[in-house]
């Protein structure tokens, strides 16, 4: 609402400045937009500098397309996701223990709604998926791990599951990992993690919360989670050109399959066809 308010005074302000009504109710309409691409852009631009490797090297066009998807996906989430649909409804669990019982883990600053597209539209309808929004926003990662138990333990038993997979955003993962370390891992299979910053993220230090601390590289946080191997199956899903998690290598556990997606951004990851396709294979 801040933005669409900031849009239009910025309309009628270019308008009694003399621009032309049409320049000025396009620029009004392309401010919200813009909100979300230019921070994008200057992540996207830092983490080609900072991660070097050939594999993460893209042409201006690949490039531009790269940043204008992202954009649209943020702008997508945070502006109408989240906000307005976060309460959209689950699908129906059914009793049925033979069917692959899944939760998704959202990331930071997010909740639930971030999965709204797979939920009703791309994931099996044979699944049955529970989703789950980790609250306070800025608490410490370790503090979500009752949430979660609750989550789990209410997912197997109106599915009757014995075990489930989590499939984790960002630092979900990360969320799943003090999950399996607080109440363990007897009911739960493998964990795949999308974007998740294992081993810590340089924009960390630019975010706001306690658990945005504990996503800083090299932090107590993340060297604590390390001195422990992982008790279940982890399958990490990695993009060569994320905008958010930098180093990229970060993404991916030294114990864990690694499955690399290239021209793919942070968020539009959980938007992805063929991380989709992947997921579900």
């Amino acid at each position: 609402l801040l933005t669409i308010a900031l849009a239009t005074v910025l309309t009628v302000w270019f308008v009694d400045l003399g621009l032309a009504p049409w320049l000025a109710i396009a620029i009004g309409l392309l401010l919200p937009f813009a909100i979300h691409a230019l921070p994008l852009g200057v992540e996207f631009i830092t983490g080609a500098l900072i991660d070097r490797r050939p594999t993460s090297r893209l042409g201006p066009v690949d490039a531009v397309r790269l940043w204008l998807v992202e954009s649209g996906r943020s702008f997508v989430v945070f502006n109408i996701d989240q906000p307005w649909r976060a309460n959209f409804a689950e699908r129906p669990i059914v009793s049925d223990p033979a069917r692959p019982a899944v939760l998704l883990v959202h990331g930071y600053m997010c909740n639930r709604a971030s999965w709204r597209r797979w939920v009703l539209e791309g994931l099996p309808s044979g699944w049955n998926v529970a989703t789950i929004s980790l609250e306070p926003v800025y608490a410490p990662v370790e503090d979500y791990a009752e949430s979660l138990q609750i989550a789990v333990q209410k997912l197997r038993a109106s599915s009757g599951a014995e075990r489930v997979t989590l499939v984790c955003h960002s630092m979900g993962g990360l969320a799943a990992r003090a999950y399996l370390r607080a109440k363990g891992h007897g009911a739960v299979a493998r964990v795949i993690t999308i974007d998740t910053p294992h081993h810590g993220t340089v924009f960390a230090r630019f975010a706001h919360g306690k658990n945005s601390r504990q996503m800083r590289p090299a932090c107590d946080y993340v060297l604590r989670l390390a001195e422990e191997e992982e008790a279940v199956e982890f399958i990490c899903f990695a993009s060569q050109h994320d905008n958010l998690v930098v180093p990229r290598d970060s993404q991916v556990l030294d114990c864990a399959e690694a499955v690399w997606f290239e021209k793919i951004g942070h968020l539009a990851m959980t938007a992805s066809d063929e991380v989709l396709a992947r997921l579900i294979q």
